[in-house]
């Protein structure tokens, strides 16, 4: 996909040696803390977990003739972010976006998986044993940020309204802690029980930008240090 807009050049100093590279820096996780995605690693160039799990970006509209549109890194399918050079050891997940109108409601997102696939099915995280999710995130164009835990292939496969919780941005690149069982389901949505049927079998997070009754909108998010905490 081609780049809508130059991702902002306060943190996020591309080079194509960076992008490029395949890294094998493993990221240790302890018993009270699960590392899920540092971004540090990359499998052809493309950001993936701490594990070995794919990245992707996502986008969703009422109006499907008018969806919003995104960049990343170009010429991968599925879309995947661009890795973002924070410092000179640290990288993150990083992407542009841009809310088209008119749509009533519309977003695009990061989806992480924890696992890499095996035998073509999404591998599930038990991380009902943690109380926080914690991530690092900056965000130039929206106000609000929304997180939500996925689960797929597992007993549940929603085509929305997966439990989520919504921030409020704050200025700069800070780090969030949300507590886990403050996540919620939409009205609308199949309801399921957040332990037993999303936490125990978690295949991705997915963060990103959404909105209601649209406006134009461009901005840049960049997302690292992704992690479970007891």
């Amino acid at each position: 996909m081609k780049r809508l807009f130059l991702i902002a050049p306060l943190l996020l100093l591309f080079a194509t040696s960076v992008v490029a590279q395949d890294s094998s820096k493993l990221v240790e996780s302890t018993d009270s803390k699960l590392i899920y995605a540092d971004f540090q690693n990359a499998q052809n160039g493309r950001p993936v977990s701490s594990r070995g799990g794919q990245t992707r970006l996502n986008r969703y509209s009422q109006n499907s003739a008018n969806p919003p549109q995104f960049s990343g890194m170009e010429n991968v399918d599925p879309p995947a972010p661009a890795l973002a050079r924070v410092t000179d050891e640290d990288r993150a997940a990083a992407f542009n976006y841009e809310m088209r109108i008119p749509n009533e409601w519309e977003g695009v997102s990061l989806e992480v998986f924890g696992q890499p696939e095996k035998d073509g099915k999404l591998v599930a995280d038990d991380v009902s044993g943690f109380k926080y999710i914690t991530f690092r995130l900056f965000a130039k164009g929206p106000r609000m940020i929304r997180i939500e835990l996925i689960t797929r292939g597992h007993g549940a496969n929603l085509d929305g309204g997966y439990p989520m919780a919504n921030i409020r941005v704050q200025e700069g690149f800070n780090t969030y802690k949300l507590k886990l069982d403050s996540f919620n389901q939409p009205e609308w949505a199949t309801q399921l029980d957040l332990k037993r049927d999303v936490l125990k079998k978690l295949t991705s997070v997915q963060i990103g930008v959404t909105c209601d009754k649209c406006i134009i909108e461009k901005g840049t998010v960049v997302v690292d240090n992704i992690a479970f905490e007891k």
